[in-house]
């Protein structure tokens, strides 16, 4: 594999990442409210991105028309606005590139985007939910917020799903470090949040 590119090797283990992405959600989508339009996971979030995803979303961003380009160079001043006026603790803003609902390079997503949804699994055994519960969406059918617990069964012991709630090893960590990459050596450069890397690219020029 060395002998292609590092662009055509994570190619490569997009498309491989993607297809088992695809079994995951299969697997629950009785909980998996997600949607063309919904998009509350790219108006509430950090994006931490490495180096090589960025570049890859780039790519995405170069074949737009000159119309979008220009809303989403707008939106990227919007966040720095609002990042200069912003004063201690997270970071969080809408993703420059969610046009009207809609991500403007989906198929240059990077991997934050395209694991958000599913249960997460940490290295520790602790869970993650997708925020969207709050909203009545993914897994919020299962989930009980006052004891911070995924439940199957109500108070009579009657089922409340047909599929057994799953948790998935899916952080950006344990992704990059997955053996389908290391075997295409792909070196993920360094990871930084989405506006970091904007504010330091010529997207402007492209």
């Amino acid at each position: 594999m060395t002998e292609y590119t590092l662009e055509k090797r994570y190619q490569i283990f997009l498309k491989f990442f993607q297809r088992e992405l695809d079994k995951m959600f299969k697997n629950q989508a009785e909980f998996i409210k997600c949607k063309e339009g919904c998009s509350y996971c790219c108006e509430k979030g950090e994006y931490p991105f490495s180096e090589l995803e960025f570049k890859f979303l780039l790519e995405g961003y170069k074949k737009l028309d000159s119309d979008t380009k220009a809303k989403i160079l707008f939106n990227i001043a919007k966040v720095n606005e609002k990042m200069a006026n912003h004063k201690t603790g997270r970071f969080m803003y809408d993703c420059p590139f969610l046009i009207e609902h809609r991500c403007s390079v989906y198929e240059n997503r990077g991997i934050i985007c395209r694991t958000f949804g599913l249960l997460c699994e940490h290295a520790d055994g602790k869970l993650t939910m997708p925020f969207c519960h709050e909203y009545g969406l993914n897994y919020s059918a299962v989930y009980n917020k006052e004891k911070g617990q995924i439940i199957t069964t109500d108070k009579d012991g009657n089922k409340l799903c047909e599929t057994e709630p799953k948790a998935f090893r899916i952080q950006r960590p344990h992704v990059m470090n997955l053996t389908v990459a290391k075997d295409l050596d792909i070196d993920w450069g360094e990871s930084k949040t989405l506006i970091d890397f904007l504010n330091e690219s010529n997207i402007a020029d492209l």
